[in-house]
């Protein structure tokens, strides 16, 4: 068996992985999530890039161009951003926007902590419906007696008429039924 002398061994695998980490890719396109909706993902190059804003900014860039390209304004939904432990993976930036015509009244709506943009909300007066008196609650048999003595009290010093003591009776005896 032969084996390949370290010394030319290292600047091959360097080479390798130069080629891979500095390796030009195309603009991320945007991907549609339906209803005008889209979600743009940028990833970085290499393991060292790991500049989160720019990868945000270069989502942004891309969302706008896209945007533009189609007669639209562009909207953010939402944009998030992920920087792993180095060597488990490339930091990410993932962009949600939405392409609207100008003038949309989406344009001006905000977004609800979901990431969506929040419906308008129609008010309408409401209307309550009128509350009944509650019924009085039945009264004892020693209740009644108390409430009977007291009105008598009442109709004696003069504060109730024969009258009003019959009418206040009636309601307390209609209770204890």
């Amino acid at each position: 068996m032969k084996s390949i002398p370290l010394g030319k061994l290292f600047p091959l695998s360097l080479l390798c992985l130069a080629s891979v980490g500095f390796a030009s890719s195309e603009p991320p396109a945007p991907v549609s999530l339906g209803n005008n909706t889209y979600s743009i993902t940028v990833e970085a190059s290499n393991a060292f890039h790991r500049d989160l804003d720019k990868l945000k900014a270069e989502a942004t860039d891309e969302a706008n161009a896209f945007c533009a390209q189609q007669g639209k304004q562009f909207k953010e939904v939402s944009l998030t951003g992920k920087v792993p432990m180095f060597g488990t993976g490339y930091a990410k930036a993932k962009l949600v926007f939405m392409a609207l015509n100008p003038g949309d009244p989406q344009l001006t709506m905000p977004v609800t902590p979901a990431g969506t943009v929040a419906a308008p909300v129609a008010y309408a007066p409401t209307a309550y419906a009128p509350v009944a008196p509650a019924a009085p609650p039945h009264l004892t048999t020693d209740e009644l007696y108390t409430e009977l003595v007291k009105l008598d009290d009442l109709r004696k010093k003069g504060i109730l008429n024969d009258d009003e003591f019959q009418a206040e009776k009636k309601k307390l005896l209609s209770r204890s039924n």
